[in-house]
């Protein structure tokens, strides 16, 4: 009889079936470098193995092996969302998590503030987002000459209006603007919550803000004859508007305002960038900051982990590129 230790069972990437070891389900329990990543999917919802990695480090292949636990039977801390098999190199690709229900228990026991888990229909548009917003903070972590103000700082903020610290939508700004004549009146929310950074350059600090993000997955058109549609002409006037009117300044108490807006090729970005030259008579904008991040779908090879969304130079219509870091 062979009575040599059995190595545990390789199960499907895509199923949750449990890791057999000695031919029982392996049963793990919550470290702290655990409850890191934890809170990290609470920040940002949808974030792949290399992303989790450059925050938490250690050893990249121990790390899968720990995620990989988390996330199947009888453990289920993470959860590893379906679309992501929507990408055609999925069988390739470092596996996308997000914090499953039990992972999100162990936090609230730990009087850990847990922001509600709502139903994204567009879960590309969601990872890029998050994929956004982990960059910059990765940024910060990077570089100690800029430290990452967060929204719940600045909803803490003595700087912040009382009005917009107790609104039941804080990040929504209400805003009128007129486009090709016809005045429209919206509360206008970003991709993801506001933020500023502080920067240290020769011993002064200086501030710059955000509404959060506008995340661009080339669903919407650029403009559209259909007033109530959305699209990004009337979110280049809606921001512009904001911008005039300083709502940014009366509603959020920022001194500044820049809009950065994201997309997943260059031909788009072109494309964005013309039509802001054209609505501002080719004078162009200051405030909207215009970059690229290739979509999880695409055979385009995206950028490196890490704080590219913060280090690497912004393009601007009619003014030179801005760099967040000087």
């Amino acid at each position: 009889m062979d009575a040599r230790p059995q190595k545990p069972r390789r199960s499907s990437r895509w199923t949750r079936d449990p890791v057999i070891d000695e031919g029982q389900a392996v049963v793990v329990y919550p470290t702290d470098r655990d409850i890191e990543i934890f809170k990290l999917l609470t920040r940002h919802r949808y974030l792949p193995s290399d992303y989790i990695h450059a925050f938490v480090g250690g050893s990249f292949k121990g790390l899968n092996r720990r995620l990989n636990l988390l996330s199947r039977n009888p453990n289920l801390y993470l959860a590893r969302p379906h679309q992501q098999r929507e990408s055609a190199s999925a069988n390739y690709r470092p596996l996308i998590y997000e914090l499953d229900e039990r992972g999100s228990r162990v936090l609230r026991e730990r009087d850990l503030s847990i922001p509600p888990k709502t139903y994204h229909r567009n879960f590309a548009h969601q990872l890029m987002v998050a994929q956004i917003t982990a960059s910059i903070e990765l940024g910060t972590k990077e570089n100690t000459r800029v430290r990452l103000i967060s929204w719940p700082e600045i909803l803490a903020s003595g700087n912040t209006p009382k009005a917009t610290r107790e609104s039941q939508t804080p990040a929504s700004m209400p805003v009128t603007f007129s486009i090709r004549g016809e005045q429209h009146d919206v509360n206008l929310t970003a991709d993801a919550h506001p933020f500023g950074l502080e920067r240290n350059i020769d011993a002064k600090h200086t501030y710059l803000f955000f509404p959060g993000i506008e995340a661009d997955c080339g669903t919407e058109p650029l403009d559209a004859d259909d007033s109530e549609r959305s699209s990004i002409a009337k979110k280049f006037a809606a921001y512009t508007a904001v911008a005039e009117q300083r709502i940014y300044h009366s509603y959020f108490g920022f001194p500044n305002f820049f809009v950065p807006m994201i997309t997943t090729a260059n031909t788009r970005m072109r494309s964005m960038m013309r039509l802001l030259e054209k609505m501002t008579d080719g004078r162009g904008s200051k405030m909207f900051l215009f970059k690229i991040l290739p979509a999880f779908t695409s055979f385009e090879k995206p950028p490196s982990v890490g704080g590219h969304m913060l280090t690497e130079p912004w393009h601007r219509v009619g003014h030179s590129p801005l760099l967040l870091i000087l």
